[in-house]
């Protein structure tokens, strides 16, 4: 992993660090999580921030087996 020094305004890091808290991360892993959440966020326009996340779980729980793909002609 690499490591890079960037600078924040006290106000995004007092709001990263709440972040950090709420989703039980810790400080660097909310980071992380939050930028990738802002990136697809802005190469998906036209998705909620909520859409991204609950697609985000559901590939998630599609790679560990706790779903199925839906199979239109089973229905």
């Amino acid at each position: 992993m690499l490591r890079k020094t960037i600078n924040f305004d006290e106000e995004l890091m007092r709001e990263l660090k709440i972040y950090a808290k709420r989703e039980s991360r810790d400080f660097s892993s909310a980071l992380r999580h939050a930028l990738r959440l802002g990136l697809l966020a802005l190469q998906n326009p036209e998705l909620t921030a909520d859409e991204i996340i609950d697609i985000l779980e559901a590939k998630a729980e599609l790679e560990e087996g706790l779903v199925e793909e839906l199979n239109i002609e089973d229905l």
